[in-house]
């Protein structure tokens, strides 16, 4: 798909008259991005404070790229459970409610599908499905109800097959491809001190990391393991679950260090 293509169904969307591309990218379905009673997305109107810091985190991240060039960013955590795959919704939401930049949102981990399920589409052809040869890249990404936002699933592959589809020229191709169609691509990863290869393969393409570490969850022991494993390609680091504190700045509540 081309990068017009993708402000073409964008602006089709908006008027509610999808382009056939669209229509076969999202199945004849948009992907509803809707308020969850158990995740906080951004959708939801309650959520004034959580979106004031995502937009900070959104700003701090277009600065960084206008200034590297980067054009996909992997997110992970030290352990599970640390809210990376929120993160990642709230991120991806963030960015195309400014109407500015075309996001793809890829749930590259293939075996919890975190994203996928928020979204309900683990069901979906997805990135295990081009990796694995079933599905070309167009029936890989859906569009969603945000013009400015779509969004690949993890796919339908069997769990035996990883991380051999990781591995070889298909991953990298698959990101070298969908930069042809988004500015700037967000990638939910498997968590760095799982005992798995995942992380490693999919953050080596990719332009950069940001951590996620959980407050007073992530162990001191897996954040040492994880920043070892880490390479130059850190972009910075954000603290989830912070409780804001009288006569503080909430700001502090999502804080993105650059490295």
């Amino acid at each position: 798909m081309s990068s017009s293509a993708w402000v073409k169904s964008a602006d089709k969307v908006e008027t509610g008259n999808m382009s056939a591309e669209a229509q076969a990218n999202s199945n004849g379905h948009l992907v509803q991005v809707r308020a969850d009673a158990v995740y906080p997305l951004l959708v939801d109107r309650e959520q004034v404070i959580a979106s004031e810091h995502f937009s900070v985190l959104r700003s701090r991240i277009l600065n960084l790229q206008a200034k590297s060039g980067m054009r996909s960013l992997i997110v992970t955590s030290a352990q599970k459970g640390e809210g990376k795959s929120l993160v990642c919704m709230n991120l991806a939401i963030s960015l195309a409610q400014l109407e500015k930049y075309r996001i793809l949102l890829v749930d590259g981990d293939l075996r919890v599908k975190g994203v996928s399920h928020l979204l309900r589409i683990a069901e979906a052809p997805g990135v295990s499905d081009f990796l694995c040869g079933k599905e070309p890249l167009e029936n890989c990404i859906r569009a969603t109800d945000f013009p400015h936002l779509c969004v690949a699933a993890a796919g339908t592959h069997s769990e035996d097959s990883l991380p051999n589809i990781l591995e070889g020229s298909r991953w990298p191709a698959f990101l070298e491809q969908v930069k042809e169609m988004a500015d700037l691509i967000i990638v939910d990863s498997v968590p760095v001190a799982a005992p798995i290869a995942d992380f490693e393969l999919l953050s080596a393409p990719c332009d950069a990391t940001l951590l996620i570490v959980h407050l007073r969850k992530t162990t001191r022991e897996a954040l040492n393991l994880t920043l070892q494993q880490m390479d130059k390609k850190l972009l910075g680091v954000v603290i989830n679950n912070q409780e804001p504190r009288i006569g503080f700045d909430y700001y502090s509540y999502y804080y993105a260090k650059k490295k």
